[in-house]
């Protein structure tokens, strides 16, 4: 790439001493005109080059590899954030300081969600929620961020 633009570089610099060298006249359209071929043959020279190469647009995927860390960093970051989703839902809901762990796996790179057992021992009701069902508001609420099934969530009182 430094060779590609040290050409086009050269060949501007080229080109400003024919400007000032060649007199004016027609022998001077004739030196431009070849100077232009010149200038188009620089500035195609890299397409042409990719071509012969006969690499066209392959590309090599077993170069790239899926990094484990970073996966697993992303699937525990998903799994706070659907946590965290969850415990502000319910206290939208009314229900305050319910303690949501949701027990996952990943097996190749894919999460999976087994269970969410769900901390009732500080849970506090407001005023105006009293008379609900608190477990089946906290199943709907659940249920909305990771599709577990009712005996996949695990109270604890």
């Amino acid at each position: 790439m430094a060779g590609y633009i040290l050409s086009i570089l050269g060949i501007v610099v080229a080109g400003v001493f024919i400007d000032i060298i060649v007199p004016s006249g027609t022998i001077n359209k004739y030196i431009k005109s070849i100077y232009a071929i010149f200038v188009l043959a620089v500035i195609i020279s890299p397409v042409i080059k990719f071509f012969n190469d006969n690499q066209g647009f392959s590309l090599n995927y077993q170069e790239y590899e899926i990094n484990e860390n970073l996966m697993n960093y992303i699937n525990k970051n998903k799994i706070e954030s659907m946590q965290k989703n969850i415990v502000l839902d319910l206290e939208d809901e009314g229900l305050n300081n319910i303690d949501i762990i949701i027990n996952y796996s990943i097996n190749n790179n894919e999460l999976s969600i087994n269970s969410c057992t769900i901390n009732l021992k500080n849970l506090v009701i407001s005023s105006d929620k009293q008379h609900i069902n608190k477990y089946e508001i906290i199943k709907e609420v659940v249920r909305k961020y990771t599709n577990l099934a009712d005996e996949e969530m695990i109270f604890y009182e």
